[in-house]
Parts: structure tokens; sequence; C-alpha cells
């Protein structure tokens, strides 16, 4: 044996190869052999997805649903001994979707805020796309077009009035106690502790969803990010309280309707349907939210439609989110 262990592994590092970090398509594989074993036993429940009237932003991100395993890549890097993560702006490995989580709520806690005075108004302005009601005996695929709209809202930080334009005329109405709320000043009064905030929402779900309570309160908090001005301390929260769901998924490769690469935080509903909010890969600011098909699916009943592996059912993508003086105008 060598007097010289250290020196000896050292030579052998040197003449040993350096480990290829494994494909694009291999990563792919690997999450959809996960995602399908994962699923297999879970009840399959059919519901299709419909594009929200103009009017109907409370559950517009549509049904974030049921759980499945989280998983994202790490491999080697040859220039040291800590794992190099294959997502981008992560400080540690995303070995899971509770890392990215965790991550971005640190980040939204840091994230400069300044808050709307009662009188004023949060603008939020969304791209919403999704399947046209045509003819149920056409195969939804990949390449189907979707129907796309351009949502513009005025919120009053009180919560007392929301404003949109309708057929060219703006018209103000009562926000209606929405749940998730729909106002600053809700929002901004919700617990800041992640524990408090998903009892918050499993308590208010109604009795008719406590069978799926885990994916309607994601859905819900996924609501909350998408239609609400959220304080950093309660967007923090938020992605805690979606760490402590379980089943919670990540997909590095997701890309919004903008083009712009994002993170896909998500669940999977009935084996085929991945509900996911999409955060920047850098940021972490909230971009939107899509629901995607990562199997064949064939919708039962009276009304059946062959729906086809990749393709989206809905994508939301926020385009803009500020705060005015008046409703009717832009930040």
């Amino acid at each position: 044996m060598s007097e010289h262990p250290d020196a000896d592994l050292d030579a052998l590092r040197r003449a040993w190869p350096e480990p290829v970090p494994p494909s694009h398509d291999t990563c792919s594989a690997a999450r959809a052999a996960l995602l399908q074993e994962a699923t297999a036993a879970l009840p399959r429940r059919a519901r299709r997805f419909r594009l929200p009237r103009a009017g109907g932003r409370v559950l517009a991100v549509g049904a974030l649903a049921v759980a499945i395993t989280a998983v994202a890549f790490v491999v080697g890097n040859p220039e040291g001994d800590t794992p190099r993560p294959i997502v981008p702006g992560l400080a540690l490995p995303a070995a899971n979707a509770q890392v990215l989580l965790h991550k971005a709520a640190a980040v939204a806690r840091d994230r400069p805020f300044t808050a709307p005075r009662p009188n004023q108004w949060v603008y939020i302005e969304t791209r919403i796309q999704g399947p046209d009601q045509a003819d149920p005996s056409v195969v939804l695929t990949p390449g189907t077009p979707l129907k796309t709209r351009v949502d513009r809202a005025w919120t009053r930080a009180d919560g007392k009035v929301v404003a949109m334009f309708e057929d060219g005329k703006l018209v103000r109405s009562s926000t209606g106690g929405a749940m998730p709320p729909v106002d600053y000043a809700s929002v901004a009064a919700l617990p800041t502790d992640p524990d408090a905030l998903l009892a918050w929402m499993y308590g208010n779900l109604g009795g008719g969803l406590q069978e799926q309570r885990h994916a309607r309160a994601y859905l819900l908090l996924g609501s909350l990010l998408n239609n609400n001005l959220v304080p950093p301390a309660q967007e923090a929260a938020v992605y805690q309280a979606m760490a402590k769901i379980p089943g919670v998924t990540v997909n590095p490769d997701a890309v919004d309707v903008a083009g712009r690469p994002a993170l896909a935080v998500g669940y999977v509903e009935d084996g085929w349907l991945s509900h996911e909010i999409l955060l920047d890969r850098t940021t972490y600011t909230y971009l939107g939210a899509r629901d995607i098909a990562i199997a064949d699916f064939n919708y039962p009943g009276a009304d059946p439609r062959l729906v086809k592996k990749g393709r989206i059912d809905a994508l939301l993508v926020r385009l803009a989110i500020g705060i005015t003086d008046k409703p009717g105008v832009r930040p």
C-alpha cells in the first residue's frame, strides 16, 4: 500500500474522465417515469377547465390539484465538491420542490415593497389562454389553438370596490367577500406563519371540498398569488405553506406564454393534468400559472374528448401589476 494514499487518490482523479451530465432527454424521461409511478394509484376525477369570465377572477388560475412526489435533478460538479443545480438561480441544489419553495420564500421576504394607501387601487393585467368551446369530438393536442383574452382589473386597496372594462366602459362592483380574498387589506391581514395560513385555508374550503383538501388548499394559495398584490411576509408564507402540502412537484423546464423560461411548481391531478404556478428562474417573481397534460386522457361521460400529452389546457401570465390613484389608469 502506498505511504501517500491522498496522492494516489489525487492521481486517480486527474486520470479519470469527468462525468458527463445527463442530457435533457434523459432528465425528461426520468421525470416522466417518476410522475407516472407516483400517480398510478390516484383516483381519476375528471374535471374540464373552463376559460373564466371577465368577472370571475377568484379562481382564475384553474384548479391546482392532487399530489405526487417532487423531483428535480442535480449533477456532480467537476470543479468542486458541492453539487451543481441545473435549476438556475438556486444557491442550493433543487433536490425537491420544498427546497425551491423555501428559497422563493426567503427571496420574497426580502423583496422591496411599497404598500398602497387604503384609497389607492391595485392594478393587475393578466393574459389568459384556454380551450375554445369547440366540437367535443376534436382531439386536443399540443398544437390545438387556444382562445386568448387579456383581463385588466383595478381593486381598491381597502377592498370596497373592483373595476373592470366591459364593452369599453369602466364598470365598478363590490368585491363580494371572495375566497381567497382579492383585495389588499384582506390579504395583508392573513397569517404570516405558514402553519397558520395553511390552517386558515383548510378551514375555509367549504364542506364539498374536504375530500380533496390538500389539492384545494394548493389551488387557493395559487389563486392568492395570481389575483393580488401580496405583501412580502404573506407571499413568503404562501410558498412555505405550499411546501407543507404533501406531493408538491417542481419542473425546471417550463416556459410561459411570453416565452420566458420559468420554474413550475405544482400538483398532478388524476395522474394526467399538472397544475402549476410559474416563477422566474432567477428572481422567483410570480409569473403566472398553467395546466398541462402529462399523459393522454379521455374525458368520460356525455361530452367526451381526448386530450393528448403535452397539451396546455390553461395558461395565465401576469403582464403587469402596480398601484394607481384611480381606476381606469395603468401604473
